[in-house]
């Protein structure tokens, strides 16, 4: 089950980041090979001038809106490559006084922590949704698109770290407590 969603995580994350990118090389095209180098070169020569003026209106429209939506859906990014990276034991960590901690000290500091990192989940997931009710419908400056959308990623990214904090919790406590 985890890994099937595991995949859809990454094959979301890995959109966005395509889409963002797009929106990126769309502004990066417009700003210098469209109002940079072909406006000179249509400047010097007439009979680009359409050229220019087609590109121009066309990028110019996208572009705008290119700005801002890769911000956006770094968010995403991000979100989504916290839950992986909690998924796969993957965020940095300073381990050295854990392991220094005899068994059940061990024990008692990663059950804080990760008592702290359920409840910082939990006011996250509450608050997002808060949030969202609040500001949710309104539109982003640069596009009919509206902000709950790109707001939405932080409720769904705290219920799959309470999901995968939780599946930590059994792997750590209740899989290796029933060995032992």
């Amino acid at each position: 089950m985890f890994r099937l969603v595991d995949r859809l995580i990454e094959g979301i994350a890995v959109f966005a980041f395509a889409v963002s990118s797009i929106f990126i090389c769309i502004n990066v095209i417009n700003r210098y090979l469209v109002l940079g180098g072909l406006r000179e070169l249509s400047r010097q020569f007439e009979t680009l001038l359409p050229v220019y003026l087609f590109f121009r209106e066309w990028l110019g429209a996208i572009s705008v809106t290119a700005d801002e939506v890769p911000g956006f859906l770094l968010v995403w990014v991000a979100f989504l490559g916290a839950y992986l990276a909690l998924r796969r034991e993957g965020h940095i960590s300073f381990d050295l006084l854990v392991d220094a901690l005899p068994p059940l000290g061990r024990k008692i500091l990663i059950a804080i922590n990760m008592a702290l990192m359920g409840i910082f989940l939990s006011v996250l997931l509450a608050q997002s949704i808060r949030m969202i009710r609040v500001a949710g419908r309104t539109e982003i400056e640069t596009a009919e698109i509206a902000q709950g959308w790109f707001m939405l990623i932080m409720p769904i990214a705290a219920l799959l770290l309470i999901a995968a904090l939780a599946r930590r919790i059994q792997e750590t406590f209740l899989d290796k407590s029933e060995a032992d």
